[in-house]
């Protein structure tokens, strides 16, 4: 059975997004601290973490960059930190979506249902070897390994960017709007924003291109959305 990690100090939160994840019969442990959060996911392999960001003993923002390591399981955070600025960091640094405290349990439970279903599909559709790498330009793309290599460097992305680049290199030349990557990256049914995809292409562009403010890659197309530009060498 799938097990999601529930990462939360106040026994109150813990209490509620257990009964929110008992609707669906979701199996799930809780960590207290950070250090409980590493030691359980270095034992076991949560299907999906739900992480807040004020932790007692560490700041959720580095936790996150610790489970990055350590799990591909998409990662949730659950803050009362509401700001822009604390959704974008929190994206670039690796979670998959951000919820805000309050929460609707309606829609956190659906946005934890469509990350495990777009997860197992992900997992059962792996490409075959002979689709398994793409070469563009300087960019080497290994979708078995899930490496990205650019000017020979190793590039360390995080699921959800890799997951873009991806299908950018299945799709190049191909427009596709925010909307649409939505759809097909986090899933169709996903309640993420729009602003997530656009938080992960520019950590995308900031890490693949030489002027990410004038990208040789991913390039916007204005008015409809943006596109991979690229020759490929495969």
């Amino acid at each position: 059975m799938e097990e999601i990690l529930i990462v939360e100090d106040d026994s109150e939160i813990q209490k509620l997004l257990s009964t929110c994840l008992d609707i669906e019969a979701l199996p799930h442990v809780i960590a207290s601290t950070g250090k409980e959060a590493l030691e359980h996911v270095k034992k076991n392999q949560p299907a999906l973490v739900l992480l807040d960001i004020m932790l007692p003993d560490v700041d959720g923002i580095q936790l996150c960059k610790q489970l990055r390591l350590l799990t591909s399981a998409p990662i949730l955070f659950v803050s009362c930190k509401s700001g822009d600025d604390d959704k974008i960091l929190g994206l670039s640094i690796g979670a998959d979506d951000y919820i805000e405290k309050p929460f609707n349990v309606n829609v956190l439970l659906a946005r934890v249902l469509a990350h495990l279903r777009r997860n197992r599909i992900l997992r059962q559709t792996q490409p075959k070897q002979q689709d398994q790498v793409f070469c563009f330009d300087q960019i080497t793309v290994d979708k078995g390994s899930r490496e990205v290599f650019c000017d020979g460097n190793r590039v360390h992305l995080t699921a959800k960017e890799f997951d873009l680049l991806a299908f950018f290199t299945k799709h190049p030349n191909q427009v596709f709007s925010p909307e649409q990557l939505l759809d097909k990256i986090w899933g169709i049914d996903s309640l993420s924003e729009k602003r997530t995809v656009i938080v992960h292409l520019s950590s995308l562009r900031k890490k693949l291109e030489e002027d990410p403010l004038n990208p040789r890659y991913i390039v916007t197309v204005r008015g409809v959305g943006y596109k991979f530009v690229a020759v490929s060498s495969h």
